[in-house]
């Protein structure tokens, strides 16, 4: 007899030795898949449904609503793990022929909130290192959960580690856990003004090209950066976002706050002036092929919230060229779970590190060293 809550009246529906998929991958679906595990150990769940992506969640596959004719004899139910699309799912697998459906009721709603994942705070904090780094990721989550900015706390831990700054930033920001020596070929996703691409140079003595993306830059360039980059064959503009592929995206571009620009889907409303826009984006595969690079040795992403997209569309590159990585998490409270998952359960041999660059709740990046130039 399975544990009473409000899940109960949701296991009962399902008969005894079932095989289910779960249609959702959000956390309401996790959820489901918890209490299934839990609480009917008969049950097998086949795996998940999902409308834009495939993987794994908890080693189980993901795979593609689209795909779903190829695997309608792994399973004798479907659960549409999500309230306001359950009709719509229910539509979906109806037109491909299934029978059995369970619909969730309004009170199963898992909302997008670091309080209501604590398994992923703990899956994701074992990527890192260090205590030191793991305690830190839990008390990011902890703020984010709360919706505090700022806090004294935080302030102190990053005026007493990084003293030194570019305005409000540390020089260590992107670099802190390189082995900055190796580094020839690097790429820099998110190059606003140019700064960074220039410290490239600086902070990376070996480096002999930066290939910056920004697909605003004409925008965002200062004058001073650009007459210092235009002086450097070392670095190249690269006037395009990154992607999963070659797209032209709807982009949100701020006019007062320029390197919160980011692609419309991409970016919560907020009360600023901005103008929407159309830009070229590419994938890092792509690009590599196309201009014959034979290595890239380091990646750094900070593109508001498009850096598990373009990890993906990076995929060959990382797995052949093995590069270190600085990754931006902070965006969203997605990607500051989900990434790091994404990155441990895909690469091998990395060492994984935690920045954060911030004296709020903002600027966590994090770092993936392979585990043979780690010093």
């Amino acid at each position: 007899m399975f544990k009473k809550n409000k899940y109960s009246s949701l296991l009962k529906k399902i008969a005894k030795n079932s095989r289910v998929c779960i249609y959702g991958s959000n956390n309401t679906a996790k959820e489901i898949y918890r209490q299934l595990k839990e609480n009917r150990p008969d049950v097998k769940i086949s795996f998940f449904i999902d409308s834009n992506s495939e993987g794994t969640i908890e080693d189980v596959p993901v795979y593609l609503a689209k795909d779903l004719a190829s695997h309608l004899d792994e399973f004798d139910i479907a659960i549409a793990a999500s309230y306001s699309s359950r009709f719509y799912m229910e539509f979906i697998l109806k037109a491909f022929g299934v029978k059995n459906i369970i619909l969730i009721n309004k009170d199963l709603i898992v909302p997008d909130s670091p309080k209501n994942r604590p398994w992923d705070v703990e899956k994701s904090a074992k990527v890192f290192k260090t205590k030191q780094e793991r305690d830190l990721y839990k008390f990011l989550v902890k703020l984010r959960a709360d919706r505090k900015l700022y806090t004294p706390k935080i302030k102190e831990y990053h005026d007493k580690k990084y003293p030194n700054r570019i305005s409000l930033y540390p020089f260590e920001h992107y670099f802190e856990f390189l082995n900055k020596d190796v580094i020839k070929t690097a790429i820099d996703g998110g190059a606003c003004n140019g700064l960074h691409s220039l410290l490239f140079l600086q902070m990376l003595k070996n480096c002999q090209k930066v290939y910056s993306f920004e697909p605003c830059y004409d925008s965002f360039k200062k004058e001073l950066f650009d007459t210092l980059i235009k002086r450097d064959p070392r670095i190249e503009i690269i006037q395009k976002g990154l992607w999963k592929e070659t797209a032209q995206l709807t982009f949100r571009e701020e006019l007062d706050f320029k390197a919160a620009s980011a692609v419309v889907e991409k970016r919560p409303h907020v009360d600023r002036p901005y103008k929407i826009i159309t830009i070229d984006a590419i994938s890092i595969d792509e690009f590599v092929e196309q201009n014959k690079i034979e290595k890239i040795d380091f990646i750094k992403m900070d593109i508001e919230n498009a850096e598990q997209e373009a990890l993906k569309g990076a995929e060959k590159t990382i797995l052949r060229d093995r590069p270190q990585l600085a990754i931006s998490i902070y965006h969203s409270d997605a990607q500051f779970f989900e990434i790091p998952i994404y990155l441990k359960e895909f690469l091998t041999d990395y060492e994984f590190r935690l920045g954060h660059y911030r004296d709020a709740v903002g600027e966590t990046v994090l770092y993936a060293i392979p585990k043979e130039l780690c010093k």
